[in-house]
């Protein structure tokens, strides 16, 4: 080859090289740009993912309230105070109880027999612990029931002269069974027994409170058996704990017009 083709030939030859360090930091930026933006969005997805899985273990739970029903001519699963048979046993504030599946299952929990899910107790985005011994572990239950359905306490007691307290399916006619809650997520600091107090005597004062673990909204199933999520509205529902003021004008009236409703038709419902 003649040398000035030669020459011609090492003109046109490409030189590698890496990136400077202005185009990394360009490229850095842009990743975590993107990042910034996708973080939030992914986020939502998990916790919208957790809602639907939560509703469905409250549907799964409400199916098997119905079988009981209907293996018990109509009647509804006892909705005890923690030392009684019940749908559930225990008192979660108790470590043993918080940790303890035998809880679940019979001779406290009638509705075990049922479906043997443990899952279904429990609300996927409830990360709350109870120390048992040296170790920390998962609550197994955040679900409890409308103290108004077959409850077994010194409240329904007092209530029930002038409100619907249900012991049978067929008594749900105020309000309609397709308004009248039957399971849902209580709060990690509120949850006790399985019995959920609403106040139905006073007005807008929570008894227990709701969780809120859903972009601030709970899950509710129904005696109809459809479940559905309710988005709060008050800052005491939505607050991550619970504080002294147990007042919400908005969200204990929800609750209230579908826990239950005063026998006398003339009275203003809900107060």
């Amino acid at each position: 080859m003649p040398p000035t083709a030669r020459r011609s030939t090492t003109n046109y030859r490409t030189v590698a090289r890496g990136f400077t360090l202005i185009e990394l930091l360009v490229v850095v930026a842009i990743i975590a740009i993107l990042a910034g933006l996708l973080l939030p969005a992914l986020a939502k997805s998990k916790v919208k993912a957790q809602g639907i899985m939560c509703l469905g273990n409250l549907k799964q739970l409400q199916l098997a309230w119905q079988m009981y029903s209907d293996d018990f001519g109509d009647k509804i699963v006892p909705n005890g105070d923690g030392g009684n048979e019940g749908w559930v046993g225990g008192w979660l504030p108790t470590a043993s109880d918080a940790t303890n599946f035998n809880l679940l299952q019979p001779p406290y929990g009638k509705l075990w027999p049922y479906n043997t899910s443990a899952g279904i107790y429990k609300c996927p985005a409830d990360r709350s612990t109870a120390s048992f011994g040296s170790k920390v572990v998962p609550r197994v239950r955040s679900v409890a029931m409308n103290g108004n359905m077959n409850g077994n306490s010194w409240y329904t007691a007092l209530i029930e002269p002038s409100f619907y307290t249900f012991h049978k399916r067929s008594e749900i006619i105020r309000p309609s069974p397709s308004q009248a809650f039957v399971f849902l997520d209580e709060h990690p600091e509120s949850i006790d027994d399985g019995y959920f107090l609403v106040v139905l005597d006073q007005k807008s004062q929570w008894g227990n409170f709701p969780a809120n673990y859903h972009n601030g909204a709970c899950g509710f199933s129904f005696a109809d058996g459809h479940g559905e999520t309710k988005k709060w509205q008050d800052p005491v529902t939505l607050a991550p704990h619970i504080g002294a003021s147990a007042t919400a004008p908005h969200d204990v009236p929800w609750t209230q017009a579908r826990a239950s409703a005063p026998k006398n038709p003339a009275m203003v419902w809900p107060p």
